[in-house]
């Protein structure tokens, strides 16, 4: 049990670092090469490199999928390109801690998308713990005057906001569909039984939507950047890599690519490592500390926070872990008074 412990400890550890890595590079990436599809692309290809070398040499088993498999993940791998690219895009529009406010709203998603589709209407106490999260959003997207007692939007981005929040959608579904996949012990015995635990499904979907990317890549952006493919050299970037330390400039741009998508695949790879281990609580809490933690990190990258858009933050943030703690006693209760 203390090994196990200190496992978790580990691959909590190795989530938060991997996670900030990704923020950092993606943002320098996006800033000297200002083609999201095309970076948001290249970081679900990224991961290739790592898993099927895994699968070829028998690290990790080869997922045996039918039909109905394919179909689920298909529809999983949708959801997942769009809210992965929903994301990339709000954070190469704005600052990356914006981002990650707006991304602390993703519950609100879940719970209306759970009423309107499952017709599974959370309790009121649930609903009310939204509130938090909706506010620190508010006061950290908008701009407050108090000698004019005005509110204005200030810096705020529209188009930063709109993606990321296409992306909470996004996410929010896949998480509804991925639930679907294991509902009930005899879906868990069929996963088991075709090697299909979270670490397989995410490599199997992330593969699909690198598949569904690469059109709309080149659909998007395709022209632009056969026009900068000239000059894709020579833009500047902030971000440690090999072939930079060696003066060989022509080859960073690739490295930039090839780093952020691993630190995508990685971080996401770690995250259902550490997940596993742990209970719906702990889950909670560490998902709240990840985005405290990558906003604290970020701050010394990216854009500073305003002393305004920290209050926002931490209510958003701290809503989230409310909402969290709330639905899952409510959850509990319910299953306390069936029995």
């Amino acid at each position: 049990m203390a090994g196990e412990g200190m496992m978790t400890l580990v691959y909590i550890g190795l989530w938060y670092a991997l996670n900030i890595g990704y923020n950092i590079y993606n943002k320098d990436l996006c800033n000297g090469f200002p083609l999201a599809y095309t970076v948001g692309t290249t970081s679900l290809g990224a991961g290739l490199i790592y898993v099927l070398p895994n699968w070829y040499l028998g690290i990790r088993p080869v997922p045996k999928m039918d039909s109905e498999d394919v179909k689920n993940i298909g529809i999983i791998s949708v959801l997942h390109c769009v809210g992965h690219f929903g994301a990339v895009i709000s954070m190469s529009m704005g600052a990356v801690s914006f981002t990650h406010i707006v991304k602390a709203a993703e519950p609100v998603f879940s719970t209306v998308l759970a009423g309107l589709i499952l017709n599974k209407w959370a309790a009121w106490q649930v609903n009310l713990s939204l509130v938090p999260v909706i506010l620190g959003v508010v006061i950290a997207s908008v701009k407050i005057n108090f000698d004019t007692y005005a509110i204005e939007l200030g810096d705020f981005n529209m188009g930063a906001f709109v993606a990321a929040n296409i992306s909470n959608l996004a996410f929010a579904l896949r998480s509804m569909y991925m639930k679907k996949m294991d509902d009930s012990p005899e879906k868990k015995a069929a996963c088991k039984s075709k090697n299909l635990d979270s670490a397989n499904i995410y490599a199997v979907y992330t593969i699909f939507a690198f598949i569904l990317a690469i059109p709309l890549a080149l659909y998007m952006e395709g022209a632009e950047v056969v026009a900068l493919s000239g000059s894709m050299g020579s833009a500047s970037y902030n971000s440690a890599t090999i072939s930079g330390a060696l003066g060989a400039n022509a080859y960073k741009l690739m490295e930039m690519h090839l780093i952020t998508g691993l630190f995508f695949y990685l971080y996401n790879e770690a995250s259902s490592l550490a997940l596993g281990n742990l209970d719906s609580v702990q889950h909670a809490v560490c998902n709240t500390v990840k985005r405290v933690v990558i906003m604290v990190a970020m701050s010394f990258f990216d854009t500073p926070l305003t002393l305004q858009k920290w209050t926002g933050a931490g209510i958003a943030i701290g809503g989230t872990l409310v909402y969290t703690l709330v639905k899952n006693s409510v959850e509990a209760a319910a299953k306390k008074k069936k029995a």
